[in-house]
């Protein structure tokens, strides 16, 4: 067994101990909790709240009127004076009313996909900081196995030195190594502890005795099939900019057609008489006017299906360096594992074998020591570069769709 892969089960010995008075936090659950605690869920209400309001008084139609008019009202006397009360009903045509709300509802479905894409972008949010907070955790570990090995190996000199078989200095420069190894752990611990308090502000919950999962940080599978496929739910503003853009369409043809009013009422007259007055009135079109709004309406349909192509060209480019900085980085990090690690674990335990024998100085154990330290250093940086670049993947491919209510 690798001496990585001794560190990282010590990690997750350690954080199951922990986690056996604490609670554990998964990224999905890190991710329903920020959702649930977020302010964008009661925004998100509302807005389609109003939007449905205005989809409920698109439906209704034009209002009636009352008028009412005194006529033949003279100095000469009052027989003459005639008074008129109509009811007047505009009646629209061409299908006005379905074409208010189909727009009306195209508002509605753009909200709806604007707030999916915003519940996906908090989900990325969240997982950049459990990456930061795994990847905490297991240098927390990384440096207790560095102070370990320090203080094994100040062991080993002291022994020499009181033997006098090494000089004073190796003693002290031992010392120094170890202080230094202690110090980079205190400074680690402090980092987990900042990387859990980023965590919680987006969680909205105490995580100071709570424990994140990191036995799957090492695992780097390959780009999967489905994680080369666009996320629908980006596109799918576009899908719904694009029946937005139909319906106004729609309304500004259906508008083409002029509504008639219809009136009809009593008229009494001054010497007792009483009729009926009915009639109609026909506006005249604006022909110029109404071929302006259909060629703004065709605009606005080809500025929508070139937006969409333009996104999804951009995406599926992001989508391609994601893919590429994904497989990099696991590249690395695989021989990283395999070849650069297992051979300064076996220089290490070779020279300080060498070095009880008497056959090696400390520097050249202190050397090994480093380089050791900087190898398994170097995999976890791979590990993070990889998990980072997934993060994007993963936005991009949404994979995070279901969670946040992408059906």
């Amino acid at each position: 067994m690798s001496a990585i892969t001794r560190a990282a089960l010590m990690a997750v010995t350690f954080l199951s101990a922990a986690s056996a008075h604490a609670e554990v936090l998964t990224l999905e659950k890190a991710i329903g909790q920020s959702l649930s605690t977020s302010p964008q869920g009661e925004a998100t209400a509302a807005t389609i709240e109003g939007l449905g309001a205005a989809r409920d008084a698109a439906a209704t139609g034009p209002a009636p009127t009352i008028e009412g008019t005194v006529e033949n009202v003279g100095t000469g006397g009052f027989d003459q004076f005639q008074i008129d009360a109509t009811y007047h009903q505009q009646l629209e045509r061409g299908s006005k009313r379905r074409a208010r709300v189909r727009l009306a509802e195209g508002d509605i479905g753009i909200a709806q996909a604007e707030a999916l894409i915003r519940r996906l972008d908090l989900a990325q949010d969240v997982q950049e900081l459990y990456v930061e907070t795994q990847a905490a955790a297991l240098e927390l570990e990384l440096t207790r196995s560095r102070v370990e090995i320090a203080r094994t190996l100040l062991k080993e000199v002291q022994r020499r030195v009181d033997e006098a078989r090494d000089p004073l200095f190796a003693g002290t420069r031992a010392r120094t190594e170890l202080a230094e190894a202690e110090v980079d752990l205190e400074l680690a611990e402090h980092a987990l502890v900042a990387a859990k308090a980023r965590l919680a502000l987006l969680t909205g919950t105490n995580l100071s005795d709570a424990t994140v999962v990191t036995d799957g940080f090492l695992e780097m599978p390959e780009i999967a099939p489905q994680d080369s496929d666009l996320s629908s739910i980006d596109l799918a503003v576009y899908e719904a900019r694009r029946e937005r853009a139909d319906a106004y369409y729609r309304l500004q043809e259906a508008n083409r057609s002029s509504d008639p009013t219809v009136f009809a009422g009593p008229r009494l007259a001054g010497n007792g008489d009483v009729s009926v007055v009915a009639g109609v009135s026909l506006p005249l079109a604006n022909r110029d006017l109404n071929r302006a709004n259909l060629a703004r309406a065709v605009a606005g349909q080809r500025q929508v299906e070139a937006d969409l192509a333009v996104e999804r060209h951009l995406r599926r480019r992001e989508l391609a360096l994601a893919a590429e900085r994904v497989e990099e980085a696991r590249h690395e990090a695989v021989a990283i594992r395999d070849k650069v690690v297992p051979g300064a674990e076996r220089t290490l335990k070779e020279v300080r074998a060498g070095y009880n024998r008497g056959g090696f100085t400390f520097l050249d154990v202190s050397t090994a020591q480093t380089d050791l330290h900087a190898a398994r250093a170097r995999f976890l940086d791979a590990l993070i570069e990889y998990h980072t670049a997934r993060i994007e993947l993963d936005r991009l491919t949404g994979r995070f769709a279901d969670l946040v209510g992408g059906n």
